[in-house]
């Protein structure tokens, strides 16, 4: 099953990539692995944010029902809570990461509009 969500997941996103250019073919691989970064990186804040709403009504739904359910419930709010703070994080001090480690590295693309 992770298999499967993995590969739509990859097929949409590198479906994205080549719907972006404009002739229908990429000229290289740096072009591609720019375009699907572009596509990660943008959507990384709208994922953060379903993560915690996903969080919030995982735990409310968890409330109304029986112990274990109520634990489950707590423990996967959580775990979407910790991945919503690593999207974020990995937007946020990523980049300054990645611009202090290579100074020479052109980040310029990575603009969502």
């Amino acid at each position: 099953m992770r298999n499967t969500v993995l590969a739509i997941v990859f097929g949409i996103l590198i479906s994205s990539v080549f719907a972006q250019t404009t002739d229908g073919s990429l000229s290289s691989i740096s072009e591609l692995a720019k375009s699907l970064t572009k596509s990660v990186y943008c959507l990384l804040g709208p994922v953060a944010m379903l993560l915690v709403v996903v969080a919030a009504v995982v735990y409310a739904v968890g409330q109304v029902g029986t112990s274990e359910m109520r634990a489950k419930a707590q423990s996967w709010a959580t775990w979407a809570l910790v991945g919503a703070v690593m999207a974020f994080v990995i937007k946020v001090v990523g980049m300054m990461i990645v611009t202090t480690a290579f100074p020479g590295t052109d980040t310029s693309f990575l603009t969502c509009s």
